[in-house]
């Protein structure tokens, strides 16, 4: 997710209004030096430099140690880098930041955000251990590393709800809906998890429609306009990939006809998106539409790239293969 910092001045702009000052003998006063990290930092965010925004944000700190944007900023950029090693610390600058009352929104979404993505690292060792591919370096059991892992990596998640349900009804609500609805299809509450992925669907439909009003304004400037494109892009991104999720889920729960209408839904949408035919063609071949399995298969082939050697096409070959002996035993002689 992108977190919202203010709007920024450019560095030059600053730099400009404080020419005076770095004409003198004295220099910058320390408050001006953090003013311009500070700057430099946001600037450096928001362009995605994020090892260069770090850096400022550390000099920023070196002056003003408690200075929690620079902070937030830090423990976003970890979570930006992702490394389990980033994610650790990341959690411990959103945690310490909650302990000393900072409840933004920010701060919150930091933490539910690397809760949630250590939970996922946890349950990624724990199955590791379990089937034998890795094991524990300080000799305990595998079977015992294994459940301790699972078992954090659970208490994460909930975690990660309880954080997430804390900042639904803000402004951040689409973000949180959608860590909310990941976080109980990790749990293995897919009924919770279709809860909100409806009310993501309900949310982003209309947001969609809300930019695509916009852009159809006269006179609008290209700033405007791009911004405008943008943003109907992204909550067109999120629709479609919320009915694939919770066409996923109906699936795993044995409801395929409503997984369908999801995935109509997306065909509809992007009629030129490989997965959609593809996942569609699954379930119509479940439920004995093996022609129209047959068409999704044709479909999804010529709209992927991938080389014949890869395992999605063999398996589309495969399944294709299938259905057309199905359809002519179903059809007879």
């Amino acid at each position: 997710m992108k977190c919202r910092f203010p709007v920024l001045i450019p560095p030059f702009l600053f730099l400009a209004s404080c020419q005076h000052t770095f004409q003198s003998n004295q220099g910058p006063t320390k408050d001006q030096e953090l003013e311009l990290y500070k700057t430099t930092a946001l600037y450096l965010y928001e362009d995605g430099s994020w090892l260069r925004a770090q850096d400022q944000a550390v000099k920023a700190l070196e002056i003003e140690p408690d200075d929690r944007a620079m902070r937030r900023m830090i423990g976003w950029i970890r979570l930006r880098l992702a490394t389990n090693e980033d994610l650790g610390i990341a959690e411990g600058f959103f945690r310490k930041l909650r302990e000393e009352g900072d409840e933004s929104d920010s701060t919150v979404l930091g933490l539910a955000t690397a809760t949630e993505r250590l939970g996922m690292a946890n349950d990624e060792a724990s199955r590791d251990f379990a089937s034998g591919k890795r094991t524990p370096p300080d000799g305990t059991d595998p079977a015992l590393r294994s459940t301790e892992l699972a078992e954090h990596a659970r208490s994460l998640w909930k975690e990660a709800a309880s954080l997430y349900g804390r900042t639904v009804d803000g402004p951040e609500g689409t973000t949180s809906m959608n860590g909310l609805q990941r976080v109980h299809a990790l749990l293995g509450d897919y009924e919770e998890s279709l809860k909100w992925s409806e009310r993501l669907l309900e949310r982003s439909v209309g947001e969609r429609a809300a930019w695509r009003n916009l852009l159809t304004q006269t006179n609008l400037t290209e700033k405007e306009e791009a911004l405008y494109q943008k943003s109907e892009r992204i909550a067109s991104d999120l629709v479609v990939d919320t009915h694939l999720f919770a066409a996923t889920l109906l699936n795993r729960l044995g409801r395929t006809e409503e997984a369908l209408a999801h995935l109509d839904e997306v065909v509809s949408d992007r009629p030129n998106l490989p997965q959609a035919f593809s996942q569609r063609a699954q379930l119509r071949a479940q439920t004995g539409a093996y022609a129209g399995a047959i068409e999704d298969l044709d479909r999804f082939l010529r709209l992927s790239d991938a080389p014949f050697e890869h395992p999605d096409i063999r398996r589309a070959f495969d399944l294709r293969h299938e259905c057309e002996a199905k359809l002519a035993e179903k059809n007879g002689p």
